[in-house]
């Protein structure tokens, strides 16, 4: 979207997927950026400081969408930054103990669009209320 800053960080290793997603949340007025691993992920965050709302694939290729959560904990500026996370699969996602997750939401593939924008915008409106009331 031009003009406004990116609230919601899409990750998905399928670019058509990528500019389908984008192209939907523009027309519903969310703004967004996309990327395909986790890599281009971690610079987006740091380049788009309003992002607050990671959508992210479980399969990145040979990457876990998952592990977005360890490598921003581990990032000394964005560990500070509140987000909420959506992660996107195709399969059950189990609970994996070993793996410290935040609170997270996960839609099953087929995603309908019209969902995962309710969805988002929920997650924006949670993170906007939280830091009126001062938690964030």
């Amino acid at each position: 979207m031009q003009g406004k800053q990116a609230l919601v960080l899409l990750v998905d290793d399928v670019t058509e997927i990528v500019e389908e997603l984008l192209t939907f949340m523009e027309l519903h007025g969310i703004p967004a950026v996309g990327v395909s691993d986790l890599d281009e992920a971690m610079a987006a965050l740091e380049g788009n400081p309003a992002i607050r709302v990671l959508a992210c694939d479980v399969r990145l290729g040979r990457e876990s969408g998952l592990m977005i959560v360890s490598r921003i904990r581990d990032h000394a500026v964005l560990c500070q930054r509140p987000f909420n996370y959506l992660f996107i699969t195709g399969d059950p996602l189990l609970q994996d103990p070993s793996l410290q997750m935040p609170d997270h939401m996960v839609l099953t593939k087929p995603v309908q669009p019209q969902i995962l924008i309710d969805v988002l915008r929920d997650m924006l409106g949670e993170l906007e209320n939280s830091a009126q009331q001062g938690d964030v």
